[in-house]
């Protein structure tokens, strides 16, 4: 039994949910304001009645109509609407043209794109989702944590992958679920990794993705062997299918929520899966700045009523007809590739992966050298990512940080740093620096360029020596789309490390 419809449910209250539908129908408001009184179907925003559900949300409707209906009168909301847009050829794919979704009307910044009541999210603590289930969930990963316990799930990734899944399965399984045509609509998708063959699989030796295949199987492992902890699952076993497909859905298609602004000290960010068919079409970019992120609010709908919501906002004004995008996170091109069987012609985010973390280094936040980092934004182990663009070029964040961090760890760290944040993030930098200083610049650029030089001549190195010339002339001229694409991610790969070395090797 789910309790989709409480109109005043607020997490955590009284540490129980209602019984929605049936409050609901109990306490619903016919047009002229009589309680318990079915009238025939009138328009869901026209009700003035304060804090009930309209009676005609349930005059023979389905239980999935009824839920539509009621979030709708919660405001549910999506200012855009489809349109087919040319895309050029890139990344090994042919050009073609995709549907696109563009805002239906002119969008200020700071209003809102889409307006999703909190009970649409599909989690462990979602309203739809079987009370026994919820509890039990909560109990086996957050409060107990059983399987951190028995099954050493203690990454936040992991909890929140499994978090995901098992109510994903569960609705998947329920022919009456409120999210069937969003079910229906990602029946079919798949973890392009997951469905290489072995003869592709090798193209991925010796490149940064090289473990994509192995990372992919063990979270698939993970959901399939500790889903028996879970009632749901003992009686009807997890099938391998269904935990390769609940991994493919949520690794495409789940969204990072925002917390409220007034909690976002105390609570991070979570991932959650929106099962709103419309959104399978809103298109990724590689600019984070140029997407609409979701962020927790409480909306005052109609003047007077308090709704929990999950807002996108736009960023900047949008024009009617502008397309709405969406991040798919810090994922370089190759890492595209193998998740979501695209790339982009200008990724900001850098081919690589390994971490040059300093010694210096505390997993202590408001620990002394913690703090001097976040003076510059090296807030965590990513800002040490040694990841380069497609000209060889390292990411600013590792030449501002790894410098940082070496005149910290060498004795020579100023606080006057922060007032040359330009030659923290220069490459090539300067063949000479005119300061009192300029010893120390001139050694934290050398050993720097030492740890980027060593990198990429190793991954140009290996690429090398796991491809044969055989295997590279089968693949240069196949016609598959899945081939182009996974060979057109390696061949990026080796000029982008060919140039780092180019560029590496001219600084002295």
């Amino acid at each position: 039994m789910s309790d989709y419809g409480a109109l005043n449910h607020r997490r955590g209250k009284h540490g129980t949910a209602v019984n929605c539908r049936r409050s609901a129908r109990a306490s619903c408001v016919d047009a002229g304001g009589a309680r318990g009184q079915h009238r025939p179907k009138k328009s869901l925003r026209t009700s003035d009645s304060f804090g009930a559900v309209p009676c005609s949300f349930f005059s023979g409707t389905s239980a999935s109509d009824e839920f539509w209906a009621e979030m709708r009168w919660r405001g549910l909301q999506l200012n855009m609407r489809r349109k087919q847009v040319p895309e050029p050829a890139q990344g090994g794919m042919a050009a073609r043209n995709r549907t696109a979704m563009v805002v239906s009307k002119d969008v200020f910044y700071g209003r809102a794109i889409a307006k999703i009541p909190r009970p649409v999210l599909l989690s462990h603590d979602s309203p739809v989702v079987d009370v026994g289930l919820r509890r039990e969930l909560a109990r086996l990963l957050f409060e107990e944590r059983t399987l951190a316990r028995d099954y050493n799930v203690t990454s936040e990734e992991a909890t929140h992958l499994l978090s995901l899944a098992y109510p994903l399965v569960a609705a998947r399984r329920d022919a009456g679920s409120v999210f069937r045509e969003w079910l229906d609509a990602v029946a079919d998708v798949r973890l392009p990794v997951l469905e290489l063959t072995e003869r592709q699989k090798q193209v991925l030796r010796g490149t940064t993705v090289e473990g994509a295949y192995t990372e992919m199987v063990m979270n698939r492992d993970l959901i399939l062997h500790t889903a028996g902890n879970v009632s749901t699952f003992r009686d009807a076993p997890l099938s391998s299918e269904e935990a390769t497909w609940a991994l493919s859905v949520i690794m495409r298609h789940s969204r990072v929520v925002h917390p409220h602004r007034d909690v976002r000290e105390a609570q991070t960010s979570r991932m959650y899966l929106i099962p709103l068919v419309d959104l399978l079409d809103v298109q990724l970019s590689y600019k984070a700045e140029d997407s609409n992120a979701f962020q927790e609010e409480i909306v005052l709908e109609s003047g007077k009523r308090e709704e929990e919501m999950v807002v996108q906002f736009a960023r900047r004004d949008m024009n009617k007809g502008e397309e709405v995008l969406l991040w798919p996170g810090r994922l370089s091109n190759s890492e595209m590739t193998v998740r979501h069987g695209i790339s982009f012609p200008s990724n900001v985010v850098g081919i690589g992966h390994n971490i040059s973390a300093p010694s210096n280094w505390s997993p202590d936040p408001d620990s002394k050298h913690r703090r001097e980092y976040s003076k510059y934004n090296c807030t965590s182990l990513e800002s040490f990512e040694l990841r380069f663009s497609k000209r060889g070029i390292p990411a600013r964040s590792l030449l501002r940080c790894y410098r940082v961090a070496w005149f910290l760890t060498n004795g020579w760290y100023t606080p006057a740093l922060l007032n040359r944040l330009r030659d923290l993030d220069r490459w090539p930098p300067p063949k000479k620096y005119s300061g009192s200083d300029w010893l120390s610049w001139t050694q934290a650029d050398s050993a720097l360029r030492d740890v980027i030089l060593e990198y990429c001549q190793m991954m140009r190195q290996q690429l090398k020596d796991t491809m044969d010339a055989e295997t590279a002339s089968d693949f240069r001229g196949s016609t598959d789309p899945v081939d182009r694409l996974i060979w057109n991610m390696r061949a990026e790969e080796s000029k982008t490390f060919k140039e780092c070395i180019v560029v590496a090797k001219k600084i002295g």
